[in-house]
């Protein structure tokens, strides 16, 4: 479902299922080793030591991140916090996911946008771990897939609204 520029205050609705997520996951990796066997790479083959839970690979992809925050009131709602921004992924693996991005984030969680060829956009909840300022104009940032992402049906009760 595409969230086309959420507005600040907006309600999403978060489905926290870690099946959902890892199909979701499973669909991004198997859409873009259909379209370039080579476009995905393993990055720990071959590394003695890795504290990661899962194995990564590296997928350079445009996504569209949106600052989010979560609901006062519930754990599967998070609000809009601000304007979106285009980032591009480093490495995916079943449960994070590694960007590059032009501006700071402005909060410690994010929707990430990634698009499916021949599916609607696919959003899923990012939870920041870390970031890094890699020079004067980009950073990098680490952190978690925890959930799917959609519209809230009565987005009426916006942040603000009246």
């Amino acid at each position: 479902m595409n969230l086309s520029a959420p507005a600040t205050g907006e309600r999403l609705l978060v489905n926290l299922s870690n099946d959902a997520v890892l199909k979701v996951i499973g669909r991004i990796r198997a859409a873009h080793e259909e379209i370039d066997p080579f476009l995905i790479e393993s990055e720990d083959d071959g590394l003695p030591y890795d504290r990661r839970r899962s194995r990564r690979i590296q997928l350079r992809m445009p996504v569209i991140l949106i600052p989010v925050e979560e609901d006062a009131e519930r754990d599967d709602v998070m609000e809009v916090f601000g304007p979106e921004q285009i980032a591009v992924t480093r490495d995916l693996s079943r449960q994070g996911l590694g960007i590059l991005h032009d501006e700071p984030l402005v909060t410690d969680f994010a929707v990430v946008q990634f698009d499916i060829p021949g599916e609607p956009p696919q959003n899923l909840l990012y939870e920041v771990r870390w970031t890094v300022r890699k020079n004067q104009f980009s950073y990098i940032s680490g952190g978690r897939l925890s959930g799917i992402v959609e519209p809230c049906p009565d987005n009426s009760q916006r942040l603000g609204a009246t």
